[in-house]
């Protein structure tokens, strides 16, 4: 390697293993007494008091203890801090971004309202059944200084809060608007449309974030413009807005960051597309929603900079809008190198599907309501799998809370060839041990059946003698009943047999674990615990002893094998 002559030695090193021998040589040439120094200011250091900390430091802790208490109880939570010491008071009381979040104690509204001095006003109120008069007043006579404003009670309470005249006041520092009705029952509950925009209105729309739930200001309203959080959740039936009346709502907003509709009632009153619409900014997207309205959707919107993306399809789609599960998953903006997939139907009335990666945020989640789940799984994979055919291929974790998956969807989760961990709980394993166990087997020379009969095709790509999942590493059941002694081969048995033939192919799974599996007994324990390296086991097993077949590991293998191939009728499931 060519060097100039004039560089020197250190310069040559790198910068870090200079300093790693500078600490050396300091350290091995210092004298006693500076040694104790040294760690005597080390200790220090660790043990440095909450007091020394700087003022700006203390204020930002201050608000972080205030927006932790921020909806429980009564909100002072954290006024002892401005007790603790006088240095602690002093950096309180020179906050005003601490006075700023009211709480509404008759005494202590105006003590806040001076210390906060020109800081727009952070309000969150419950209204109760029993009206608070100096409430409305408070926040009424100050409306010019609120800046977030935080309001749910029942509708009655609502109707008090926000009067008829309440479009006559002005609140030209108002970013935030928040109204929710807790009513479990309830009617199409409007607000004015120029709720504190004041007579004139506004001249400019500064962006602002709005949360409605249970009901609506009209789609008129210039609240609607410029926004960059719009939450719109159990409107009335009578309250939906047109799916061209809220596409016009987000296009007016193009700074729009967290978008959130859930049952809005909208309604699709148009059948052409509109041009594809991108949101740039937008991060969170939270959609429960009719199938057909979530794939209207998708379809006229981009978000190149999605994080967060979670869609509910409600009520169960019929068999006739089952087209629609392509158009729901296959959005370009959610392709993604993902790295775990959940599957979960632990009951008859919806399936989930959530992917994600580990070394970014980006999460895809997708629930759609229905009646028998499982028919609904294979046409969401083969969607992922056609338009992103490499999507799988970096998946390390796959988790499954399924009673039951069909062999196409097993077929494309065998895509995931660089599976490591797999985790199944309260699922029918056979089906997919079995597929791993006749692999396996096909790779050490043992088969029951011609290539021609073997494993559907998408399990091929890789070679009919290769393992599937080559890189696992270890399965975990939670929740699996693992057989009783009348059937044989039970699952335990069929594991047992999984990891011989994959030891004897050179191909080991190294680790398994057991928590709160059923009917698990010791011959089984002592089984697995020989053929892994780490065997994982929470204590509990059946108290019946299971009767040795005096057969050794590889005998009983293949002899688990043969009947399996039997059950199976030497067909593929």
């Amino acid at each position: 390697m060519h060097t100039s002559a004039g560089s020197s030695p250190r310069r040559r090193l790198p910068h870090a293993i200079y300093s790693f021998r500078h600490a050396l040589r300091v350290t091995r040439f210092e004298t006693p007494g500076h040694r104790r120094k040294r760690l005597e200011a080390s200790k220090l250091n660790d043990a440095a008091a909450l007091s020394v900390l700087p003022p700006e430091i203390l204020s930002h802790i201050f608000l972080f203890c205030v927006c932790g208490s921020s909806g429980e109880g009564d909100g002072l939570d954290w006024l002892p801090i401005t007790r603790v010491t006088r240095r602690w008071r002093q950096v309180a009381l020179n906050c005003p971004e601490l006075w700023a979040n009211i709480i509404f104690r008759r005494k202590l509204v105006p003590i806040m309202l001076a210390r906060a001095k020109m800081v727009p006003l952070v309000i969150r109120v419950v209204l109760e059944e029993k009206d608070k008069p100096y409430q409305s007043q408070a926040i009424r006579d100050n409306i010019s200084r609120v800046g977030e404003l935080a309001v749910s009670g029942s509708e009655a309470a609502l109707e008090t809060f926000f009067p008829d005249y309440v479009g006559k006041l002005f609140a030209p520092q108002l970013r935030s608007l928040s109204v929710t009705n807790t009513s479990s029952s309830y009617e199409a509950m409007w607000l004015d449309a120029m709720v504190f925009h004041g007579p004139e209105g506004r001249t400019t729309h500064p962006s602002r974030q709005l949360h409605l739930e249970k009901c609506a200001i009209p789609w008129d309203s210039p609240w609607y413009y410029n926004l960059t959080d719009l939450h719109l959740a159990n409107l009335h039936s009578t309250q939906g807005p047109a799916i061209t009346v809220l596409f016009s709502i987000i296009i007016a907003s193009p700074l729009l960051q967290n978008l959130t509709l859930i049952n809005t009632h909208t309604h699709v009153d148009r059948s052409e597309r509109f041009f594809p619409t991108t949101l740039s900014h937008l991060t969170t997207l939270h959609i429960s929603e009719p199938i057909f309205v979530c794939v209207e959707i998708l379809m006229n919107l981009t978000f190149p900079a999605i994080v967060t993306n979670v869609i509910r399809c409600f009520p169960s789609p019929k068999e006739k809008d089952l087209w629609l599960i392509p158009n729901l998953v296959s959005h370009h903006d959610f392709s993604e190198m993902y790295h775990y997939i959940r599957i979960e139907a632990p009951t008859n009335s919806f399936l989930r599907v959530k992917a994600g990666g580990y070394w970014t945020e980006k999460t895809f989640d997708i629930q759609i309501d229905h009646q028998i789940p499982q028919i609904l799984l294979e046409p969401v994979l083969q969607s992922l799998v056609t338009y992103s055919p490499t999507s799988f291929r970096s998946v390390t974790s796959l988790s499954i809370d399924m009673p039951f998956l069909g062999g196409n969807a097993w077929g494309h989760l065998c895509q995931c060839t660089n599976l490591e961990i797999l985790q199944l709980r309260d699922s029918d394993c056979n089906a997919l041990l079995g597929l791993l166990l006749e692999r396996a087997f096909r790779c050490i020379g043992v088969s029951v059946r011609a290539d021609s009969e073997s494993v559907p095709s998408q399990l091929d790509r890789q070679g009919v003698c290769s393992q599937l999942f080559p890189n696992l590493e270890c399965i975990i059941l939670q929740d699996i009943n693992c057989g009783v002694l009348a059937h044989y081969p039970s699952l335990t048995d069929i594991l047992r047999a999984l990891l011989w033939a994959r030891r004897a192919g050179r191909c080991p799974i190294p680790s398994v674990q057991f928590d709160r599996c059923k009917n698990v007994f010791k011959q089984d324990l002592d089984y697995l615990t020989y053929l892994t390296d780490s065997f994982i086991w929470d204590g509990a097993q059946n108290t019946e002893e299971k009767e040795d077949t005096g057969l050794d590991l590889r005998s009983y293998s293949l002899n688990v094998y043969e009947l399996m191939m039997k059950d199976w009728g030497l067909c593929s499931i």
